[in-house]
């Protein structure tokens, strides 16, 4: 084994020799090579895809080999022992990783009692100062991880100790945790206890000591349905920070209990869908005074509709044969033809039509409200999203005078489990006279997830009006951002993916990126056709005229 050092090549024969399982193997892509961590996923019961699959971190020519030899012998205790996923719901983020430690712990102490020479491939990555010193919340879960790897540790940190009560039987040395619920169990435990000692801990920079254990994303079920727990733990050193650079926890919101619609979701880094990821919920827009609409707003509206009403679809043929017309009709060539060879005169009708002709459209335009949109709008206006919203309502209303439907939704999110998208017009609603509700800017923009449900919304229309061209045209600053989201290329690439199920789907999309005076560059994954930057008061209007026309 040694001869051959290409981890793609060995992962794969030492996971099959132990057990007898195969794990297939992949390439982690994107992010920072060197930091990455190994990806295992295991079948979902909802796809035909039954494998097991170890995606691999870019590795050290130096050490690759025996890296590889590491996550191998990892990934295959777990396929081996581990149990079936589990809900995160009812666990806070310390008492998640606490799981991630224990059965880590667990599935590696059941292989050893079958093969006591893995703990000579696993101990190297436990060594080095935080695993043998620190009193930090990251430090201990490195000391404890390499305390329970040894069954002769003398680790003398009193927390550290507990947790190896929890875990061996008297003896220290006969496991007490044989099962996944009763690992679970003793987290919830455990992770109290570290809020006790109020620990602070950064999910975000959380990472395991130990290289060759991966993410532990294949522990836990893809969509949440209990209620979170109700124990208060102290979770981050520093609150989770949106854009704008507010400070937010988590639970500052709530979600209501079902959500309208959960979304996969698409990760570059594995090139695979992760099922059912992110839930979407509708809630009605908030309640208070409603914003007056700004006075040029019906102006704007008259003027798009005159100029909306000039646009024409793709050209259309229009009836059969005709003495003049842009194009040749190709039957009548030939029947020309044979008329000729049999020495009849040809109809002189040889020449067809073309025409463009209105095309019904049903556009839903997607607002963002994420917290960048509470800067200051054009001309003092209250905000950049009170302008979008009341751009967005002129164009539907100047789209619905000409017969077209519509429909308005805001979006904005708070992590995948959380993102929100109150509707602020239905299609086939009435428009006359309309305010704007007091939408809050807040939360992120997760734009891939907002438009897949965007497709959702014109499936469903499209089951009850057949018929209509169906474009989405999305009103966004371009910032690309959510608080679970470390990787910078993530939600762009899922967004990416998103646009091509849209052009799938026949639907097109398009964008108009409110920039303002002073143009940024938006994220890479704006950079197809359909799109419009919005740097000035007449610029929306200007946008959705040419992306009218370039989309029809």
């Amino acid at each position: 084994m040694r001869a051959n050092a290409d981890p793609q090549v060995t992962v794969p024969l030492v996971a099959r020799a132990l057990w007898g399982d195969a794990i297939d193997v992949s390439a982690v892509s994107g992010g920072e090579p060197l930091t990455q961590r190994a990806v295992l996923t295991r079948p979902v019961p909802s796809q035909t895809d039954d494998r097991w699959v170890l995606h691999l971190p870019a590795m050290d020519a130096d050490s690759a080999l025996d890296l590889a030899l590491a996550l191998a012998c990892h990934a295959a205790a777990h396929r081996q022992f581990g149990g079936p996923p589990q809900p995160r719901a009812g666990l806070k983020p310390i008492q998640q990783v606490l799981l991630g430690v224990l059965e880590d712990a667990r599935v590696e102490w059941l292989a050893l009692q079958e093969l006591p020479g893995l703990r000579a491939v696993w101990w190297p990555f436990h060594t080095g100062e935080a695993a043998l010193r620190g009193n930090g919340f990251d430090d201990l879960l490195a000391r404890l991880s390499a305390s329970l790897l040894d069954p002769d540790s003398t680790e003398l940190h009193p927390w550290v100790a507990r947790v190896r009560r929890l875990f061996f039987e008297t003896d220290g040395r006969t496991l007490a945790l044989r099962t996944p619920q009763a690992v679970r169990e003793a987290a919830s435990t455990l992770g109290h206890d570290i809020g006790q000692m109020r620990l602070p801990f950064n999910a975000r920079t959380y990472g395991v000591h130990a290289a060759y254990r991966d993410d532990n994303s294949h522990l836990w079920l893809p969509d949440d349905s209990l209620p979170t727990s109700d124990l208060s733990l102290t979770l981050d050193a520093e609150p989770l920070r949106e854009e704008g650079g507010a400070a937010h926890t988590a639970d500052e919101q709530p979600a209501p209990l079902e959500p309208s619609a959960v979304h996969s979701e698409w990760d570059h880094r594995i090139r695979r869908y992760r099922a059912d990821w992110c839930s979407v919920y509708t809630p009605a827009p908030p309640v208070g005074p409603a914003l007056p609409v700004p006075t040029a707003a019906a102006g704007e509206a008259r003027r798009l509709a005159q100029r909306i009403a000039g646009l024409r679809g793709r050209p259309q043929r229009a009836g059969g044969r005709d003495h003049a017309g842009e194009s040749l009709h190709a039957q009548a060539l030939v029947d020309a033809g044979v008329d000729q060879r049999l020495g009849r005169p040809p109809d002189p009708r040889i020449h067809q039509r073309w025409q463009r002709l209105h095309t019904p459209l049903a556009v839903l335009l997607l607002v963002d409200a994420s917290r960048s949109t509470a800067s200051p709008g054009w001309a003092g206006s209250a905000s950049v999203l009170h302008d979008m919203q009341a751009s967005a309502l002129a164009t539907a209303l100047a789209l619905q005078s000409l017969g077209h439907r519509t429909a308005v939704s805001a979006f904005s999110s708070h992590g995948r489990h959380r993102v929100f998208m109150p509707s602020l017009k239905a299609w086939g609603e009435p428009l006359k006279g309309r305010a704007l509700p007091p939408l809050p800017s807040e939360g992120s923009t997760r734009l891939g997830t907002v438009l897949r449900h965007g497709l959702h919304l014109c499936r469903v229309d499209a089951q009850q009006h057949p018929g209509w061209r169906r474009l989405i045209l999305l009103v966004t600053d371009g910032e690309l951002h959510d608080v679970d989201v470390h990787d910078p290329a993530y939600l762009g690439a899922d967004l990416q993916r998103a646009l091509l199920e849209a052009a799938r789907q026949g639907v097109g999309v398009g964008s108009l990126l409110w920039t303002g005076t002073q143009p940024r560059a938006a994220d890479p994954a704006f950079d197809h056709a359909s799109r419009y930057r919005v740097q000035h008061q007449r610029g929306f209007e200007q946008g959705v005229v040419a992306l009218l026309r370039a989309l029809l």
